[in-house]
């Protein structure tokens, strides 16, 4: 099977794996009523997370996995790649982006309050401060991604990175 077909296999189980379990975390009883009687606490609450670590521990896997395959099948070739997308340049912007979100989502985090529930539970506010770092920077992550997305089914780096005959 080749590696394409195989990607999109595997794009699209996540996809649907995803879409079930949305829809069913809206779809089954929702709006119940947590203890207070004023709070919603829906029953499927446990599926989305489960699913939101169990995305995180594969993307985490295959993040280390390519970076080690990249750096192994990469480290004897030093001619130019053959589509012509300078890859080290990439690879620095992709990484130069991730670290000017989170600090971007540190700055915007400091200075924040402790989190009380209302069960009475209290977040130290500098777990606050880490949990709105982490989600700024996944916000401008994934806007810099479906940047990217689109300007590479463009075609336009490809076509202005590759010789002119």
């Amino acid at each position: 099977m080749k590696l394409e077909k195989l990607s999109n296999i595997a794009l699209y189980t996540v996809i649907g794996i995803g879409v079930v379990c949305f829809a069913l975390f809206f779809l089954v009883d929702y709006n119940n009523m947590d203890f207070d009687g004023v709070h919603v606490s829906p029953k499927l609450t446990d599926l989305v997370l489960v699913l939101m670590y169990a995305l995180f521990v594969v993307t985490a896997c295959l993040t280390v996995w390519s970076l080690v395959r990249g750096a192994t099948v990469n480290s004897g070739n030093s001619g130019p790649s053959a589509t012509g997308i300078p890859g080290g340049k990439v690879a620095l912007l992709t990484w130069g982006t991730v670290i000017v979100a989170l600090i971007i989502g540190v700055v915007c985090g400091l200075g924040e309050d402790p989190f009380t529930t209302v069960s009475g539970k209290t977040t130290a506010a500098s777990m606050v401060t880490v949990v709105d770092m982490w989600l700024i920077a996944i916000y401008i992550l994934a806007v810099v991604a479906i940047i990217a997305v689109v300007v590479s089914m463009s075609g336009w780096l490809t076509k202005s990175a590759t010789p002119k005959e």
